[in-house]
Protein backbone atom coordinates (compact mmCIF):
# COMPACT_ATOMS: atom_id res chain seq x y z
CA UNK A 1 0.00 0.00 0.00
CA UNK A 2 3.05 2.45 0.82
CA UNK A 3 4.64 1.59 -2.77
CA UNK A 4 1.28 2.35 -4.54
CA UNK A 5 1.16 5.63 -2.52
CA UNK A 6 4.75 6.74 -3.36
CA UNK A 7 4.00 5.70 -7.20
CA UNK A 8 1.39 7.51 -7.10
CA UNK A 9 2.19 10.68 -5.61
CA UNK A 10 5.57 10.20 -8.17
CA UNK A 11 3.42 10.15 -10.97
CA UNK A 12 1.32 13.79 -9.62
CA UNK A 13 4.60 15.28 -9.43
CA UNK A 14 5.86 14.49 -12.58
CA UNK A 15 2.94 15.34 -14.30
CA UNK A 16 2.95 18.90 -12.45
CA UNK A 17 6.79 19.10 -13.74
CA UNK A 18 5.78 18.20 -17.27
CA UNK A 19 2.56 20.70 -17.46
CA UNK A 20 5.12 23.49 -15.81
CA UNK A 21 7.75 23.24 -18.06
CA UNK A 22 5.10 23.07 -20.96
CA UNK A 23 3.96 26.36 -19.72
CA UNK A 24 6.79 27.50 -19.73
CA UNK A 25 8.10 27.22 -23.08
CA UNK A 26 4.71 28.94 -23.89
CA UNK A 27 5.12 31.37 -21.86
CA UNK A 28 8.75 32.50 -23.70
CA UNK A 29 7.40 31.66 -26.87
CA UNK A 30 4.87 34.21 -26.56
CA UNK A 31 6.90 36.70 -25.03
CA UNK A 32 9.43 36.59 -27.90
CA UNK A 33 6.57 36.86 -30.12
CA UNK A 34 6.02 39.83 -28.69
CA UNK A 35 9.29 41.45 -28.34
CA UNK A 36 9.57 41.14 -31.81
CA UNK A 37 6.42 42.49 -33.19
CA UNK A 38 6.89 45.28 -30.76
CA UNK A 39 10.29 45.65 -32.60
CA UNK A 40 8.66 46.38 -35.38
CA UNK A 41 5.97 48.10 -34.77
CA UNK A 42 7.22 50.64 -32.03
CA UNK A 43 11.13 50.09 -31.20
CA UNK A 44 14.18 51.40 -33.24
CA UNK A 45 16.43 48.85 -34.63
CA UNK A 46 20.06 48.57 -32.71
CA UNK A 47 22.19 51.26 -32.80
CA UNK A 48 23.89 52.05 -36.25
CA UNK A 49 26.26 55.01 -37.57
CA UNK A 50 26.49 56.05 -41.04
CA UNK A 51 29.44 57.78 -42.59
CA UNK A 52 28.92 60.56 -44.93
CA UNK A 53 32.40 62.37 -46.80
CA UNK A 54 31.00 65.75 -47.93
CA UNK A 55 32.04 69.48 -48.54
CA UNK A 56 30.38 70.65 -44.97
CA UNK A 57 32.83 73.91 -45.86
CA UNK A 58 30.82 74.70 -48.39
CA UNK A 59 28.09 77.41 -47.45
CA UNK A 60 26.08 77.18 -50.58
CA UNK A 61 22.88 76.14 -48.86
CA UNK A 62 22.27 73.22 -51.54
CA UNK A 63 25.68 71.77 -50.46
CA UNK A 64 23.74 71.79 -46.66
CA UNK A 65 20.50 70.68 -47.91
CA UNK A 66 22.16 67.55 -49.36
CA UNK A 67 23.47 67.16 -45.64
CA UNK A 68 20.61 68.27 -44.33
CA UNK A 69 18.79 65.31 -46.09
CA UNK A 70 21.12 62.67 -45.23
CA UNK A 71 20.67 63.09 -41.77
CA UNK A 72 16.91 63.12 -41.59
CA UNK A 73 17.40 59.31 -43.85
CA UNK A 74 19.71 58.00 -40.93
CA UNK A 75 17.72 59.38 -38.01
CA UNK A 76 14.46 58.41 -39.55
CA UNK A 77 15.81 54.55 -38.49
CA UNK A 78 17.21 55.82 -35.11
CA UNK A 79 20.72 56.05 -36.56
CA UNK A 80 23.87 58.10 -36.09
CA UNK A 81 25.45 60.05 -39.04
CA UNK A 82 29.32 60.97 -39.01
CA UNK A 83 30.05 63.60 -41.27
CA UNK A 84 33.74 64.53 -42.38
CA UNK A 85 34.85 67.40 -44.35
CA UNK A 86 35.93 65.88 -48.28
CA UNK A 87 36.74 68.41 -51.36
CA UNK A 88 35.12 65.25 -52.93
CA UNK A 89 38.04 64.52 -55.26
CA UNK A 90 38.62 60.67 -55.52
CA UNK A 91 41.81 60.86 -53.69
CA UNK A 92 40.50 62.62 -50.98
CA UNK A 93 37.30 60.39 -50.83
CA UNK A 94 39.52 57.25 -50.26
CA UNK A 95 41.19 58.62 -47.29
CA UNK A 96 37.51 59.42 -46.29
CA UNK A 97 36.18 56.16 -46.66
CA UNK A 98 39.70 54.88 -44.97
CA UNK A 99 38.73 57.32 -41.58
CA UNK A 100 35.41 56.46 -41.68
CA UNK A 101 36.18 52.64 -41.53
CA UNK A 102 38.93 52.93 -38.61
CA UNK A 103 36.14 54.83 -36.68
CA UNK A 104 33.89 52.07 -36.51
CA UNK A 105 31.30 52.53 -38.93
CA UNK A 106 28.39 50.16 -39.84
CA UNK A 107 27.67 51.94 -43.34
CA UNK A 108 29.11 54.96 -45.60
CA UNK A 109 26.94 57.04 -48.43
CA UNK A 110 29.57 58.30 -50.51
CA UNK A 111 29.01 60.47 -54.32
CA UNK A 112 31.75 58.66 -56.01
CA UNK A 113 34.43 60.77 -58.21
CA UNK A 114 34.83 58.24 -60.65
CA UNK A 115 34.65 54.35 -61.15
CA UNK A 116 38.17 53.48 -60.67
CA UNK A 117 37.63 55.10 -57.06
CA UNK A 118 34.61 53.23 -56.07
CA UNK A 119 36.34 50.05 -57.24
CA UNK A 120 38.93 51.13 -54.30
CA UNK A 121 36.44 52.04 -51.77
CA UNK A 122 34.67 48.40 -52.33
CA UNK A 123 37.79 46.97 -52.07
CA UNK A 124 37.87 48.87 -48.71
CA UNK A 125 34.40 48.51 -47.74
CA UNK A 126 34.42 45.03 -48.24
CA UNK A 127 37.71 44.00 -46.65
CA UNK A 128 36.06 46.02 -43.63
CA UNK A 129 32.80 44.28 -43.69
CA UNK A 130 31.52 47.92 -43.75
CA UNK A 131 28.11 48.30 -46.05
CA UNK A 132 28.19 51.49 -48.21
CA UNK A 133 25.72 53.34 -50.77
CA UNK A 134 26.24 55.62 -53.47
CA UNK A 135 24.59 58.53 -54.63
CA UNK A 136 23.96 61.06 -57.61
CA UNK A 137 26.70 58.63 -59.92
CA UNK A 138 26.03 55.75 -62.03
CA UNK A 139 29.09 53.18 -63.15
CA UNK A 140 30.44 53.34 -66.48
CA UNK A 141 32.91 50.65 -66.63
CA UNK A 142 31.54 47.42 -66.91
CA UNK A 143 34.11 45.45 -65.33
CA UNK A 144 33.75 47.70 -62.06
CA UNK A 145 30.17 47.73 -62.10
CA UNK A 146 30.32 43.74 -62.19
CA UNK A 147 32.63 43.73 -59.32
CA UNK A 148 30.66 46.52 -56.98
CA UNK A 149 27.50 44.99 -57.85
CA UNK A 150 28.72 41.34 -56.89
CA UNK A 151 29.69 42.65 -53.46
CA UNK A 152 27.46 41.59 -50.50
CA UNK A 153 28.61 45.09 -49.27
CA UNK A 154 27.29 47.15 -52.01
CA UNK A 155 23.74 48.24 -50.72
CA UNK A 156 22.83 50.26 -54.08
CA UNK A 157 22.12 54.06 -54.47
CA UNK A 158 20.61 56.40 -56.74
CA UNK A 159 21.59 57.99 -59.66
CA UNK A 160 19.63 60.58 -62.78
CA UNK A 161 19.64 60.18 -66.38
CA UNK A 162 22.53 63.21 -66.94
CA UNK A 163 23.04 62.30 -70.51
CA UNK A 164 19.02 62.79 -71.07
CA UNK A 165 19.00 65.83 -68.76
CA UNK A 166 21.37 67.63 -71.08
CA UNK A 167 20.01 66.36 -74.46
CA UNK A 168 16.66 67.86 -73.07
CA UNK A 169 17.91 71.23 -72.10
CA UNK A 170 20.24 71.63 -74.98
CA UNK A 171 16.40 71.11 -76.75
CA UNK A 172 14.89 73.27 -74.33
CA UNK A 173 17.46 76.44 -75.19
CA UNK A 174 17.41 75.98 -78.94
CA UNK A 175 13.74 76.20 -78.73
CA UNK A 176 14.54 79.86 -77.03
CA UNK A 177 16.21 81.06 -80.28
CA UNK A 178 19.96 79.77 -79.35
CA UNK A 179 22.01 79.17 -82.25
CA UNK A 180 25.90 79.32 -80.47
CA UNK A 181 25.98 78.12 -77.37
CA UNK A 182 29.07 77.74 -74.83
CA UNK A 183 29.07 75.09 -71.84
CA UNK A 184 31.07 75.25 -68.56
CA UNK A 185 31.08 71.42 -66.33
CA UNK A 186 32.25 69.35 -63.60
CA UNK A 187 36.10 68.34 -64.64
CA UNK A 188 36.54 65.83 -67.40
CA UNK A 189 36.58 62.27 -65.72
CA UNK A 190 33.80 62.70 -63.22
CA UNK A 191 30.70 59.97 -64.37
CA UNK A 192 28.55 62.75 -64.40
CA UNK A 193 30.22 65.52 -66.26
CA UNK A 194 31.06 63.10 -69.12
CA UNK A 195 27.28 61.87 -69.66
CA UNK A 196 26.66 65.46 -69.52
CA UNK A 197 28.85 66.11 -72.14
CA UNK A 198 27.09 63.35 -74.50
CA UNK A 199 23.62 65.07 -74.08
CA UNK A 200 25.15 68.25 -74.57
CA UNK A 201 26.89 66.60 -78.10
CA UNK A 202 23.83 64.67 -78.77
CA UNK A 203 21.32 68.20 -78.26
CA UNK A 204 23.66 70.36 -80.87
CA UNK A 205 24.07 67.66 -83.28
CA UNK A 206 20.23 67.11 -83.27
CA UNK A 207 18.61 70.54 -82.96
CA UNK A 208 22.08 72.27 -84.88
CA UNK A 209 23.60 74.64 -82.53
CA UNK A 210 26.92 75.63 -82.82
CA UNK A 211 29.01 74.07 -79.96
CA UNK A 212 31.63 77.13 -79.68
CA UNK A 213 33.27 76.30 -76.20
CA UNK A 214 33.32 73.60 -72.89
CA UNK A 215 35.52 74.55 -70.20
CA UNK A 216 36.07 71.88 -66.92
CA UNK A 217 36.38 72.15 -63.41
CA UNK A 218 36.01 75.60 -62.45
CA UNK A 219 35.88 76.02 -58.90
CA UNK A 220 36.20 79.79 -57.98
CA UNK A 221 34.61 82.57 -58.65
CA UNK A 222 37.41 84.42 -59.93
CA UNK A 223 37.62 81.72 -62.71
CA UNK A 224 34.66 81.79 -63.44
CA UNK A 225 34.32 85.46 -64.28
CA UNK A 226 37.46 85.10 -65.99
CA UNK A 227 35.74 82.21 -68.44
CA UNK A 228 32.39 84.24 -69.47
CA UNK A 229 34.77 87.08 -70.40
CA UNK A 230 36.79 85.09 -72.53
CA UNK A 231 33.73 84.10 -74.18
CA UNK A 232 32.38 87.45 -74.47
CA UNK A 233 36.08 88.31 -76.07
CA UNK A 234 36.11 85.56 -78.15
CA UNK A 235 32.60 84.93 -79.47
CA UNK A 236 30.68 87.82 -80.47
CA UNK A 237 27.92 85.65 -81.60
CA UNK A 238 27.81 83.88 -78.63
CA UNK A 239 23.96 83.88 -77.25
CA UNK A 240 23.71 80.90 -75.15
CA UNK A 241 25.93 79.52 -72.05
CA UNK A 242 24.67 76.00 -70.07
CA UNK A 243 26.26 75.60 -66.98
CA UNK A 244 26.22 72.17 -67.22
CA UNK A 245 27.62 71.43 -63.66
CA UNK A 246 29.89 72.57 -61.50
CA UNK A 247 31.36 73.37 -57.90
CA UNK A 248 32.31 76.68 -57.75
CA UNK A 249 29.56 78.47 -54.84
CA UNK A 250 27.61 81.19 -56.46
CA UNK A 251 28.34 80.05 -59.70
CA UNK A 252 25.29 81.94 -61.42
CA UNK A 253 24.98 85.11 -59.64
CA UNK A 254 28.99 85.00 -61.28
CA UNK A 255 27.63 84.63 -64.76
CA UNK A 256 24.76 86.62 -64.29
CA UNK A 257 27.32 89.37 -63.24
CA UNK A 258 30.08 89.18 -65.83
CA UNK A 259 27.11 89.42 -68.55
CA UNK A 260 25.55 92.31 -66.67
CA UNK A 261 29.17 94.09 -66.54
CA UNK A 262 29.39 93.71 -70.54
CA UNK A 263 25.97 94.63 -71.67
CA UNK A 264 25.29 90.85 -72.40
CA UNK A 265 22.31 90.03 -69.67
CA UNK A 266 18.83 89.41 -70.95
CA UNK A 267 20.79 89.18 -74.72
CA UNK A 268 22.49 85.47 -73.70
CA UNK A 269 20.31 82.81 -72.85
CA UNK A 270 21.38 81.30 -69.59
CA UNK A 271 20.76 77.45 -68.23
CA UNK A 272 21.78 75.55 -66.10
CA UNK A 273 21.55 71.80 -64.47
CA UNK A 274 21.70 71.60 -60.27
CA UNK A 275 18.72 74.00 -59.30
CA UNK A 276 20.73 76.62 -57.33
CA UNK A 277 19.34 79.60 -54.79
CA UNK A 278 19.39 82.71 -57.00
CA UNK A 279 17.24 81.39 -59.87
CA UNK A 280 14.21 82.65 -58.44
CA UNK A 281 15.80 86.43 -59.13
CA UNK A 282 17.09 86.11 -62.29
CA UNK A 283 14.17 84.05 -64.05
CA UNK A 284 11.85 87.07 -62.84
CA UNK A 285 14.52 89.47 -64.56
CA UNK A 286 14.26 87.56 -67.53
CA UNK A 287 18.46 86.93 -67.78
CA UNK A 288 18.39 83.49 -66.97
CA UNK A 289 16.16 80.79 -68.72
CA UNK A 290 16.05 77.15 -67.24
CA UNK A 291 16.68 75.14 -65.14
CA UNK A 292 17.11 71.10 -64.42
CA UNK A 293 17.07 69.75 -60.82
CA UNK A 294 15.57 68.87 -58.09
CA UNK A 295 17.62 65.41 -57.40
CA UNK A 296 20.03 67.28 -55.25
CA UNK A 297 17.65 66.30 -52.55
CA UNK A 298 15.68 63.96 -53.25
CA UNK A 299 19.17 61.60 -54.69
CA UNK A 300 21.05 61.66 -51.47
CA UNK A 301 18.16 61.04 -49.08
CA UNK A 302 16.94 58.11 -51.10
CA UNK A 303 20.12 56.62 -51.37
CA UNK A 304 20.74 56.98 -47.89
CA UNK A 305 17.47 54.96 -46.94
CA UNK A 306 18.18 52.23 -49.39
CA UNK A 307 21.81 52.19 -47.27
CA UNK A 308 20.04 52.29 -43.66
CA UNK A 309 17.71 49.72 -44.90
CA UNK A 310 20.37 47.30 -45.78
CA UNK A 311 22.58 47.98 -42.57
CA UNK A 312 19.78 47.59 -40.12
CA UNK A 313 19.34 43.97 -41.87
CA UNK A 314 15.55 44.84 -44.13
CA UNK A 315 17.15 45.21 -47.40
CA UNK A 316 14.41 46.80 -50.34
CA UNK A 317 15.54 43.44 -52.46
CA UNK A 318 17.56 40.35 -51.17
CA UNK A 319 20.39 39.29 -52.28
CA UNK A 320 21.29 42.17 -54.88
CA UNK A 321 22.29 45.89 -54.57
CA UNK A 322 19.03 48.32 -55.35
CA UNK A 323 19.31 51.06 -57.94
CA UNK A 324 17.08 53.72 -58.42
CA UNK A 325 16.54 56.24 -61.40
CA UNK A 326 15.66 59.46 -60.02
CA UNK A 327 14.11 62.19 -61.91
CA UNK A 328 15.42 65.93 -63.41
CA UNK A 329 12.50 68.64 -62.69
CA UNK A 330 12.40 71.22 -65.11
CA UNK A 331 12.20 74.69 -63.88
CA UNK A 332 11.60 77.83 -66.18
CA UNK A 333 9.48 80.22 -63.77
CA UNK A 334 10.38 82.65 -60.46
CA UNK A 335 7.37 80.80 -58.64
CA UNK A 336 8.68 77.73 -58.78
CA UNK A 337 11.71 78.84 -57.82
CA UNK A 338 10.43 80.79 -54.59
CA UNK A 339 8.91 77.26 -53.86
CA UNK A 340 11.86 75.58 -54.42
CA UNK A 341 13.77 78.07 -51.97
CA UNK A 342 10.97 77.97 -49.62
CA UNK A 343 10.90 73.90 -49.32
CA UNK A 344 14.12 72.06 -50.55
CA UNK A 345 16.38 74.72 -49.18
CA UNK A 346 14.82 75.53 -45.94
CA UNK A 347 15.71 73.51 -42.28
CA UNK A 348 13.60 70.90 -43.20
CA UNK A 349 14.12 67.81 -45.68
CA UNK A 350 12.42 66.95 -48.60
CA UNK A 351 10.97 64.02 -46.66
CA UNK A 352 10.78 64.49 -42.80
CA UNK A 353 12.66 61.57 -40.93
CA UNK A 354 8.73 60.86 -39.58
CA UNK A 355 7.80 60.43 -42.99
CA UNK A 356 10.54 58.74 -43.86
CA UNK A 357 10.08 56.45 -40.87
CA UNK A 358 6.27 55.51 -41.95
CA UNK A 359 6.99 55.10 -45.61
CA UNK A 360 10.73 53.77 -46.34
CA UNK A 361 11.70 52.38 -43.14
CA UNK A 362 11.17 48.30 -43.97
CA UNK A 363 11.48 47.36 -40.56
CA UNK A 364 8.54 49.12 -39.56
CA UNK A 365 6.57 47.80 -42.76
CA UNK A 366 7.59 44.61 -44.77
CA UNK A 367 5.31 45.36 -47.66
CA UNK A 368 8.01 48.27 -48.23
CA UNK A 369 9.49 47.51 -51.89
CA UNK A 370 11.21 48.53 -55.02
CA UNK A 371 7.59 49.98 -55.88
CA UNK A 372 7.12 51.55 -53.30
CA UNK A 373 9.75 53.61 -54.35
CA UNK A 374 9.35 53.39 -57.90
CA UNK A 375 6.34 55.28 -57.03
CA UNK A 376 7.87 57.73 -54.57
CA UNK A 377 10.13 58.92 -57.73
CA UNK A 378 6.87 59.39 -59.79
CA UNK A 379 5.22 61.34 -57.46
CA UNK A 380 8.04 63.81 -56.51
CA UNK A 381 7.91 67.45 -57.60
CA UNK A 382 8.28 71.16 -56.39
CA UNK A 383 4.71 71.02 -55.56
CA UNK A 384 4.48 67.94 -53.94
CA UNK A 385 6.57 69.00 -51.08
CA UNK A 386 5.25 72.29 -51.24
CA UNK A 387 1.52 70.52 -50.23
CA UNK A 388 3.31 68.30 -47.82
CA UNK A 389 5.34 70.70 -46.09
CA UNK A 390 3.44 73.68 -45.87
CA UNK A 391 3.39 75.56 -42.66
CA UNK A 392 6.42 73.55 -41.44
CA UNK A 393 9.24 76.38 -42.96
CA UNK A 394 8.19 78.72 -40.09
Amino acid sequence: MKKKRWRLLAAVLTLAMVMGMAAGCSGKGESEKKTADSGKKGDDPKAFTIGFPWQTSSTDPTFVSIENNVRAAVEAAGGEIVVVESDLSADDLINNVSDLISRGVDGIIMMPASDSMLATANQMCSDAGVYFGTMFRTINDEEIKKEVYDSEYYAGGCNEEDEEAAYNIVKNMAGQGVGNLCVINIAKGDTSSDLRDKGVEKGVKETGINLLNTTYGIAAQTDMTKTIESYIAAYPELDGILLAGTYCDAALPTIEKALSDHGMAGKVKVGRIDFDFTMGEYLKNDTFHVAYGGQQQIDPLLSTVILVNRVIGTPIVEDKPFNLITNYLELTSSEEADEYLKYFLGKNAVFTPEEIKDTMIKYYDDSINEDTFKEIVKNFTVADVAARHEGMED
